[in-house]
């Protein structure tokens, strides 16, 4: 299945089961993708605004260029996800538990990749973030609230203003220029001896 520059329709992939599709400059705004999934699917330069995700999951997918900011995350599943070059501005990592409107459970975003992708203003919250790439990503302003990001790569990542509050920190990779940003955002300076 490939679209090419087509705006997804409100409902065309609602429940749909969808594998190895290609999904190039397409738009989803408005799109309900209740009850979807899709697997080692490609979307490349495709928007996602205002799309609406319940129960939707996607497997080993590709978002290269792709726009999917001012989400939320909580209702889909992201197994293998490779977000690289995408921008996820304002948008919410998080899993709700079942049943609860307010009680927030663990999210596995363990084998994602987010390297290269803008995530300014966007939040994780209690994410398994285990060895995720997250090198040369656009993170200012980004909160990552209770996650666990043991062993992640934030090698050139831009971290001014990001919060890592409550999270697990264990050898997790920052360059120099990442240590000065995080030492920054804690409230220190570099002084030199008198």
């Amino acid at each position: 299945m490939n679209y090419k520059n087509r705006k997804i329709e409100a409902t065309e992939l609602k429940g749909e089961q969808i594998r190895e599709g290609k999904f190039f400059g397409c738009r989803f705004a408005g799109t309900i993708l209740k009850f979807s999934s899709f697997t080692k699917c490609v979307f490349e330069n495709c928007d996602f605004t205002g799309v609406i995700l319940e129960g939707t999951s996607f497997e080993e997918c590709h978002y290269q260029g792709s726009k999917l900011s001012n989400l939320d995350f909580a209702p889909a599943v992201f197994i293998k996800a490779d977000f690289r070059e995408s921008v996820i501005e304002n948008s919410v990592f998080q899993h709700m538990k079942a049943g609860s409107k307010d009680e927030v459970v663990r999210y596995d975003l363990r084998e994602c990749l987010f390297s290269r992708a803008n995530l300014q203003n966007t939040i994780f919250t209690k994410c398994d973030l285990t060895g995720v790439d997250f090198a040369e990503a656009k993170l200012s302003g980004a909160i990552f609230d209770r996650c666990k990001l043991t062993k992640a790569r934030f090698l050139g990542a831009d971290i001014l203003g990001t919060n890592f509050e409550g999270s697990i920190i264990d050898h997790t990779e920052l360059d120099y220029q990442g240590f000065v940003q995080y030492g920054n955002s804690r409230g220190f300076v570099i002084g030199t001896p008198e």
